[in-house]
């Protein structure tokens, strides 16, 4: 009887010591991964220079996602549809890229925010950006129910200024309109940004019409991502006038008459270079703040291959 207890007692001891030993093991492994580069299925290291400004206007179908890194900082611009949030995680992951300093979601519609919800739960986010308004939409929904379980910081309070500026890196950008009032109107309600680099510039208009375009006077800038993909609700001959961009780049899957016949005869006749997303797919735009430098990288970023 009594070797019958030493006996269970030294198993006992022994699945113990095996347990403890097995957590140890586990414990580094999970160091190990955590500290490891990462991985992708389906993207490069493209290898982004970060003592450059580096855009990378992802293509992502009939939707929109833009990626602004400068210096170590980095600003992401929508996010696709909900799948594209998949895709646009992996590159930034592939590209060892951690954390978003800045995400703006420029509107409420689900090709603009979709993705949201995966970048929040994989990513590091420093704080969102978007209009002060609400979407009884069950994606909008899930996603701000997602965003508080992730204790993610929510900024509705920017406000449209040209003497406000916020810092990327060395870049500089401001919010030329915002519009939280348009509730029957979200493309108007978007946040457009104007970004500043050395001696160039670069406006990204989410989907703001044409509305928007006569509210207000704009600057020349070296680039501008094209409003509502292309659309001829946008893009109107007195906004190009005012803003001659010598790179257009426009996000697209070329269905649904975007971009439009007319917008890309304005453009043309404007001397603008045009970049789409359906052709190019992901441009990868570089500048020392001087020159500018356009690269197309044979990536989708909405599930097709």
């Amino acid at each position: 009887m009594k070797n019958n207890t030493e006996n269970n007692k030294k198993q006992n001891i022994l699945l113990v010591i095996t347990a403890i030993f097995l957590i140890l093991i586990l414990g580094i492994i999970n160091v190990i991964s955590k500290n490891k580069p990462y991985e992708s299925s389906y993207y490069d290291d493209i290898g982004i220079d970060t003592e450059l400004l580096n855009i990378i206007y992802f293509n992502v179908g009939q939707a929109d996602s833009t990626l602004i890194a400068n210096n170590g900082f980095t600003m992401l611009i929508d996010t696709g549809n909900g799948s594209d949030g998949y895709y646009i995680t992996d590159f930034l992951k592939a590209q060892n890229i951690s954390k978003i300093d800045y995400l703006i979601l420029t509107h409420l519609d689900e090709d603009h925010i979709g993705g949201t919800n995966k970048i929040v739960q994989e990513l590091e986010i420093g704080t969102i950006y978007m209009p002060n308004m609400e979407s009884d939409k069950k994606f909008y929904i899930e996603m701000m129910d997602i965003i508080n379980k992730n204790n993610v910081k929510v900024d509705k309070s920017l406000v449209a200024s040209d003497e406000l500026e916020y810092s990327l890196g060395k870049a500089t950008w401001k919010v030329l309109n915002i519009n939280s009032n348009n509730v029957n109107n979200t493309n108007d309600s978007s946040i457009v940004i104007e970004l500043a680099y050395n001696d160039t510039k670069y406006l990204f208009m989410g989907d703001a019409t044409t509305n928007v375009e006569g509210s207000r006077k704009w600057n020349n800038v070296n680039v501008l991502k094209v409003g509502h993909h292309g659309s001829d609700s946008s893009t109107s001959q007195s906004f190009l006038e005012q803003t001659n961009p010598k790179f257009a780049i426009i996000s697209t899957n070329g269905r649904y008459g975007h971009p439009s016949n007319e917008v890309l005869e304005r453009l043309q006749n404007q001397g603008s270079e045009i970049y789409r997303t359906d052709k190019n797919h992901t441009i990868w735009l570089t500048s020392n703040g001087y020159d500018i430098k356009i690269n197309e990288l044979d990536y989708n970023l909405d599930g097709t291959r």
